[in-house]
């Protein structure tokens, strides 16, 4: 089992009696049909409709948490603080609580003292682990079994000396999770899509937005490509024909017209040379061969169906 400390990932605290009607006008999940150990995927829009960032929302009796990608909580904050007009909302940082993500086959058993481990996707709740308070979170989207457990920062230190003595754990870094993303076909923010992107464009739409909840920031662009029949561009997976290129790599058709740029990248020891890009539709069917800028070709296949590990 691989112990990753995933302390970069953007954390942010919702407080006040007015947090779920708050939040429910920013993303693009149903914040306000969550119950309290429920969690949902989904993503900050802009006014535009494109993606600010991807999140995960955990609904707690009395706060919501917000889980980003590297590097974005302070600008979300900045930018849901936009909106606090008369509501009844705080807008904090999560700092003190730092995420360690136990990921593998055998995650669960690891964590056996736990009792009844969340099952659900984003599903999560208190627990003791190793004589410590933790809140459990059950990872989706890394493309393996994970657990995330959210501790102390008082106490992470000795949290992780004592799991890391247990049968089987074993210290890694974030190239372990991407490489179990990556096979997976799983594309994430800031790698794959970005503010350029709408969200039907990610691959990600059916587990991130709800066409049920009502108005939000975005919404009416949002929903009018989705009632459209189809997004400009779509996120697919890479089989290179020849060496791994660099993320970045401009993607090109025979006729040297650029149809997307490189996201991910992963030399797998099952899979072989792999990538995800989000392609315009001029050229993103599966079977299509593409150039890679500075030289080699590439494969698209459809993005595996989605595991909510």
């Amino acid at each position: 089992m691989a112990l990753v400390d995933r302390a970069p990932l953007g954390r942010l605290e919702l407080l006040g009696r007015d947090r779920a009607r708050f939040l429910q006008g920013l993303v693009t999940c149903d914040v306000k049909g969550l119950a309290t150990g429920q969690g949902a995927f989904g993503f900050v829009p802009s006014s535009q409709g494109k993606i600010l960032s991807s999140l995960v929302v955990l609904a707690l009796p009395d706060r919501l948490w917000l889980l980003l990608p590297p590097g974005k909580g302070r600008e979300i904050s900045q930018h849901l603080g936009k909106y606090v007009l008369a509501d009844d909302v705080q807008i904090l940082p999560l700092a003190d609580m730092v995420p360690i993500t136990l990921a593998g086959p055998r995650a669960g058993e690891v964590l056996a003292e736990v009792g009844e481990l969340p099952a659900e996707p984003f599903e999560h709740r208190r627990a003791v682990v190793t004589g410590i308070e933790v809140h459990l979170l059950r990872e989706a989207l890394l493309g393996v079994p994970a657990f995330t457990l959210l501790v102390s920062a008082s106490v992470v230190k000795p949290l992780v000396a004592q799991l890391l003595q247990r049968p089987g754990v074993v210290p890694a870094g974030n190239e372990a999770l991407e490489l179990a993303r990556i096979e997976a076909g799983i594309p994430a923010f800031g790698i794959d899509y970005g503010p350029d992107h709408f969200p039907q464009e990610t691959g990600l739409e059916p587990l991130g937005v709800s066409y049920t909840k009502g108005c939000y920031l975005g919404q009416e662009v949002i929903a009018r490509i989705h009632y459209r029949g189809k997004a400009n561009r779509a996120a697919r997976r890479l089989v290179f024909l020849n060496d791994l290129p660099l993320p970045g790599a401009r993607l090109l058709t025979e006729a040297g017209e650029e149809v997307g740029t490189l996201g991910s990248v992963a030399e797998s020891p099952t899979l072989g040379r792999l990538g995800i890009a989000v392609l315009h539709r001029k050229s993103y069917e599966p079977g299509t061969e593409l150039a890679v800028e500075g030289g080699g070709r590439v494969r698209l296949e459809e993005l595996p169906p989605l595991r909510l590990e």
